[in-house]
């Protein structure tokens, strides 16, 4: 927006008032926005995969628990599985993208090694998913995922990072507006992520799965959530928010806070009978698709 208030000024002070000079000025304006409006695709592009991507990690993880446990087998088998697709689809789309890799590769020389890297570990993680869900004692295939699930959620971190970064303009007023988004963008993505983590924490815990680290991750990841839906509404400087004043976005942060106040009770208990492990789940997809909303609208209102 800067570049084209930039073209206009000049152009208007030249006097250029001819029907050449208006065509041209008229052209230059087009290609000067197509170019803007086609960065803003590939910054789009890159953060939709990213909020999906990290949440799916921990999504899949949950699943595979509740597949083990035979916590209604054959519909966390499915949804596992549906789950794993939509990630190798998009991851696929993602690393297929020679130009967005090659601008990568001049912010990290490593980066194409690290994609590489990545993609070993999907592959085998991908092959763990296919084997859990047509059979819930393949106890190599659960340990994989167990063991790899957070290696893989920080390697698409990286990936998406690098790539967000070398979208940035060398403009620096730009390429802080642009950064400020992203952090927004990112952030206001992570509570459905964090929302799957503790529920997999705490199903690691029930099973006593190096239950006191994991127990120690919950609490952490319990103490994450709060202060990032706190942020969210208030700000926070080393997140990096602003928090917001917009009604609409509001209210529905209020219908996800709810939801997590509801979560975070039946987390913090040390027993939950069957019943409330139903409701936990339950209440785990409600928060996801409540703060969908969330993210859908903060987007919208600082999509320009």
């Amino acid at each position: 927006m800067l570049m084209l208030i930039k073209k206009i000024t000049i152009l208007l002070l030249l006097g250029l008032s001819s029907v050449s000079a208006k065509g041209n000025l008229m052209s230059g304006l087009t290609d000067i926005v197509d170019q803007a409006e086609e960065k803003k695709a590939d910054d789009k592009k890159v953060l939709n995969f990213a909020f999906k991507q990290r949440m799916r990690t921990q999504w899949i993880a949950r699943d595979a628990l509740l597949v083990a446990m035979d916590f209604n087998r054959s519909f966390y088998q499915k949804e596992m599985l549906e789950n794993a697709n939509a990630f190798n689809k998009n991851f696929i789309g993602l690393i297929g993208s020679e130009k967005d890799i090659e601008k990568a590769k001049k912010i990290d020389k490593d980066f194409g090694q690290k994609i590489k890297d990545v993609n070993d570990t999907w592959i085998k993680f991908y092959d763990s998913v296919k084997k859990l869900s047509k059979d819930a004692k393949e106890k190599e295939a659960l340990k994989f995922i167990g063991e790899n699930n957070i290696k893989l959620l920080d390697d698409i971190a990286y990936i998406f990072t690098h790539f967000i970064a070398s979208y940035q303009s060398t403009n620096k007023l730009e390429a802080s507006m642009a950064h400020i988004k992203s952090m927004l963008f990112t952030q206001v993505g992570k509570p459905r992520m964090y929302i799957n983590m503790l529920v997999k924490e705490k199903l690691l815990v029930k099973q006593n799965i190096n239950k006191k680290e994991n127990q120690k991750d919950l609490e952490k990841s319990v103490k994450n959530m709060d202060r990032l839906m706190k942020a969210l509404k208030d700000g926070d400087k080393e997140l990096e928010l602003n928090g917001t004043e917009d009604r609409k976005i509001l209210e529905k942060l209020n219908i996800s806070q709810k939801i997590w106040e509801e979560v975070k009770a039946l987390i913090n208990k040390k027993k939950l009978t069957s019943k409330e492990w139903s409701i936990l789940i339950t209440k785990n997809e409600d928060f996801i698709k409540a703060h969908t909303e969330v993210v859908k609208l903060t987007r919208a209102s600082n999509d320009n």
